[in-house]
């Protein structure tokens, strides 16, 4: 019986990519007669942090930081975003798949198909990280060690992005390159919308330590040197500590007989948890404050150290691809895809415009946005956008407008997953906020999303579908309409 085998394909380009050197491109060979399994193949951006410290003379830290999106740090997103226009092609067949701006649409429509675990799921590959119960937040990928005195370390992240996240071919169990020939994966990413951002820096004891209690350490002993603080508060699952081996922190001592500490710096050199107290005792390979006879420290809090730069680069681009051991028979290679048409709506707050769709389009997407840098089809306020309205071919889809978020509006949102072949699990209709605790992290600064959709049906030729929206504020600005087609390819 013949295996499946897993294929590591190395980008065309050589890193670094950059902001303007963003282009990548994967050759699939077909080997002759060669088949694969699309369901796990995904892109692999290897990415590495250059991070040094503000004072060197108070030792190397490690230090904790977060991806950001376009220079929003409470939005969250997923891998996919990184990458902006996706072309397959094949040197038999010619175009497979060709959707622009497809970040767009995939930011619009995950949240309806993914439940919360769903989308938690997946945060040991995402760059994107949002609070756990304990209100903490990690580097994604990191060595971070929260007990023992092994030093915790940087390591490359491996930004995992699975072909079916970005290209409907990637849901495909068998892609049949003996027939299609050669194929070209050509990939225009995001990486000008990415930057890199501090946690746990200086002042964010209230915001960043999961509890400003966890920042608090029990009085030291009398005349003791201090090498070792014990937290007050007990920390009931390890999970939720926010100290790690080898964290810059700066420490608070009001000394009683001997001179009080601020802002002592030092880097933590072990870390021990008790099963009795539940509590951490973190330890320092040098006092932090010394003792005068029978003196003591008090009143004893730390915050966090600013990292004196912090930058990364992706150094690699790899696409990952499991080879079938048998081939099967194919005559015929018939699936979806998305064609892609962008509009400006120039700030109307009442807006009808008339588009050409394809024959073969059986659900069509209005992505909304602000203006060409948004992730989000975000409904400010949930008055920007107060309802909708679609014809096609001059008859109205619906007997009246549909309301943003009244009945017709969810039966509508259901009608297009339904008809896309996918579950619709969540309907919240909000952005978790990645800096809002657990519990707050859909009622602070929310971001309502706002869906516009509706199934079609296929006509021997070109529709003409009127959309009209109606709202306040900012209006229909960015505009991008994504087309559900079928092809089916004669092989």
């Amino acid at each position: 019986m013949s295996m499946n085998k897993i294929v590591k394909l190395q980008s065309e380009q050589s890193g670094t990519f950059t902001a303007t050197k963003n282009l990548i491109d994967f050759t699939i060979p077909s080997y002759g007669s060669t088949q694969y399994d699309m369901r796990n193949a995904y892109v692999n951006l290897v990415a590495r942090t250059t991070i040094t410290d503000a004072s060197g003379a108070t030792g190397a830290g490690i230090y904790n930081f977060d991806f950001i999106w376009n220079a929003l740090p409470n939005l969250t997103f997923d891998n996919n975003a990184l990458i902006k226009n996706v072309r397959l092609t094949s040197s038999r067949v010619g175009g497979l798949e060709d959707i622009r701006n497809q970040h767009y649409l995939r930011a619009a429509v995950s949240p309806y198909y993914r439940s919360e675990d769903d989308w938690r799921g997946k945060e040991y590959v995402r760059l994107s990280q949002a609070a756990s119960q304990g209100n903490i937040r990690l580097a994604p990928n990191q060595d971070f060690r929260p007990t023992g005195s092994v030093k915790s370390r940087y390591r490359d992240i491996n930004i995992q992005i699975p072909l079916k996240d970005f290209l409907e071919l990637g849901n495909a169990d068998t892609f049949p390159c003996d027939k299609l020939g050669d194929c070209r994966l050509h990939l225009e990413c995001n990486f000008d919308r990415l930057t890199i951002a501090q946690r746990q820096g200086n002042g964010t004891r209230t915001s960043d330590f999961g509890n400003e209690k966890y920042t608090e350490f029990a009085d030291t002993a009398a005349g003791a040197n201090v090498t070792e603080l014990t937290m007050k508060e007990p920390l009931k699952d390890i999970k939720a500590s926010p100290y790690w081996v080898g964290q810059k922190l700066a420490f608070d001592l009001s000394g009683n007989g001997a001179p009080s500490v601020t802002g002592k710096e030092a880097v933590v050199d072990s870390i021990t948890y008790d099963e009795q107290t539940q509590k951490l005792t973190l330890g320092f390979a040098a006092s932090i404050a010394d003792a005068s006879g029978n003196s003591t420290f008090t009143d004893i809090t730390c915050d966090g150290v600013d990292a004196g730069s912090l930058d990364f680069s992706i150094t690699e681009a790899q696409l990952i691809l499991e080879q079938k051991g048998k081939n099967e028979p194919m005559n015929e290679l018939q699936y979806k895809t998305y064609t892609n048409e962008a509009d400006v709506g120039a700030g109307l707050t009442s807006f009808t415009r008339q588009y050409q769709v394809e024959p073969n389009c059986f659900n069509l997407l209005c992505v909304v946005g602000t203006d060409d840098t948004d992730l989000l089809p975000e409904n400010a306020g949930k008055t920007r956008f107060t309802s909708y309205r679609i014809r096609s071919d001059n008859k109205d889809l619906t007997n009246r407008r549909v309301d943003y978020q009244k009945p017709l509006y969810y039966d509508r949102t259901g009608m297009w997953m339904l008809n896309e072949g996918l579950p619709l699990k969540n309907l919240i209709e909000t952005n978790i906020n990645a800096t809002a605790g657990y519990n707050s992290r859909y009622s602070t600064n929310p971001r309502p999303l706002i869906f516009i959709g509706t199934n079609l049906p296929m006509t021997p030729t070109n529709k003409l579908v009127q959309i009209s929206i109606e709202g306040g504020g900012d209006g229909v600005k960015q505009i991008n309409l994504y087309k559900s087609v079928v092809k089916n390819i004669k092989l």
